[in-house]
């Protein structure tokens, strides 16, 4: 059963490309995918003009029945709809990296500041120790 908009689309593109590989859709070639939403969808390309080659008809108990007029092809619209969601995905999917891109860098800005504070935690600790071995340091330094 669809329930939202991303499963339209996929289950859309999957009927589109059944029909580019030359093949007629049927509900059992769809298993993910009740009848009466494949004939909605199926439905909806045709009135779109996604698709031609296909006439739909609604029987009196208000079924669907389709009508091969020819062999059916996807036409420019329907590359266009296949096009635009993969465009759409592709940009989903280059925001979700640049978010985590944004997050690896402030972890690393992060790594990078805590470093810096426990070598600055570690010299002034150790403040003394170094002042007094530097004085020794320039005093072997100034013996002749």
């Amino acid at each position: 059963m669809i329930s939202n908009k991303a499963e339209y689309e996929n289950m859309t593109i999957k009927i589109l490309n059944t029909i580019i590989s030359g093949e007629i859709p049927l509900p059992e070639m769809f298993p993910e995918c009740n009848k009466i939403d494949f004939d909605q969808i199926l439905e909806q390309c045709i009135n779109e003009d996604f698709i031609t080659g296909l006439e739909s008809d609604r029987m009196s108990d208000g079924k669907l029945h389709y009508n091969r007029i020819f062999q059916p092809y996807v036409t420019f619209k329907g590359l266009s709809f296949i096009d635009s969601v993969k465009q759409t995905e592709a940009l989903e999917i280059s925001k979700a990296a640049e978010q985590k891109s944004i997050k690896a860098a402030l972890k690393a800005n992060k790594s990078y500041i805590i470093s810096v504070v426990a070598i600055l935690v570690s010299v002034l600790a150790n403040l003394d120790k170094i002042a007094h071995n530097v004085q020794k340091v320039l005093s072997y330094l100034n013996t002749p």
